[in-house]
């Protein structure tokens, strides 16, 4: 019971982090990325102090912020294959990875499935086609958007992003699940070091960039601060859900957020419009996804 209500608050932090900040106007990706890391840092500091700081050693903490580096790394991945294939591809491309590494890392760490029988393990390849269908539905519904890749080049280039954006951004937390899972240190102790690691990376790569980190006012900040504070609430959630149900079961329901965010945007930012096409096709990537999230969530 514990892990779906974990699971829950993960697909709900998750599918509504992006709306604080929705209008708010940065002068780049990378910008927005450091102001999240940051008011996920300020999130986790506050949860280390009030769990017990003197938890967190220099062994515990090496790990964490390297998956915090990782993190970052990704965003910039992630910038680059949504620049040169658009938001549609780039993100079809890696959020069916993700859900792929997280059954990887759970099979090659924990051993999990190793002892399911060929009845569930249809069950789960079934469920997660399930979902990712319905997650297709959802990108693919409004078609492209931003710049789209006029060279084979450039289509490599994006395709190479997304694939790593895939990879990493279903890496990056797997130190800190380690920690949780076999050395029975709490998530409310690791996500402080991954989110050092994710404001440092994160920093350094808006850094380069050589663009104002100026928001238009003070509620722009606090907008763009509550980005990150629900990003963060989403993350301890889901490490906490790992541990309760499995790393590839629980990366996996995670993506579901995606369901959320689809939903906030059709009927409360009216894109695309209610009615329209696009989110008729995108209700039914949630209820496909729903589905598949519901199957494998109550897979023994």
């Amino acid at each position: 019971m514990t892990g779906i209500i974990f699971a829950i608050i993960t697909v709900l932090a998750w599918g509504a982090w992006l709306a604080p900040s929705q209008k708010v106007q940065f002068a780049n990706p990378q910008i927005k990325t450091m102001y999240v890391a940051f008011g996920n840092l300020l999130l986790a500091t506050v949860v280390l102090f009030i769990a017990g700081a003197h938890q967190l050693t220099s062994s515990i903490f090496w790990l964490p912020f390297i998956g915090g580096i990782i993190w970052a790394i990704s965003g910039q991945f992630a910038f680059t294959a949504t620049s040169k294939l658009g938001m549609a591809k780039a993100f079809g491309t890696w959020a069916p990875l993700n859900i792929l590494m997280g059954l990887v890392w759970g099979i090659i760490l924990w051993n999990e499935w190793s002892d399911a029988s060929a009845t569930t393990i249809i069950w789960v390849i079934a469920s997660v086609v399930i979902l990712i269908a319905g997650i297709m539905f959802i990108v693919f519904s409004g078609g492209n958007s931003g710049k789209i890749a006029q060279t084979s080049k450039e289509t490599l280039i994006g395709f190479f992003g997304a694939f790593m954006a895939g990879i990493l951004w279903g890496t990056y937390y797997v130190p800190s699940a380690y920690f949780a899972k076999d050395i029975n240190v709490s998530a409310y102790i690791t996500a402080f070091p991954l989110a050092v690691g994710m404001f440092t990376g994160s920093f350094i790569l808006a850094l380069i960039t050589k663009k104002t980190f100026a928001l238009s006012s003070g509620a722009a900040y606090l907008r763009t601060l509550s980005t990150g504070l629900l990003w963060g609430i989403g993350n301890f959630s889901m490490l906490l859900m790992i541990g309760q149900i499995g790393q590839g079961k629980g990366a996996t329901i995670a993506q579901l957020c995606v369901v959320v965010n689809a939903v906030i945007g059709i009927w409360y930012f009216k894109e695309p419009a209610p009615k329209s096409r696009a989110a008729k096709l995108i209700m039914i990537g949630v209820v496909l996804a729903s589905i598949g999230g519901i199957i494998l969530g109550n897979i023994k």
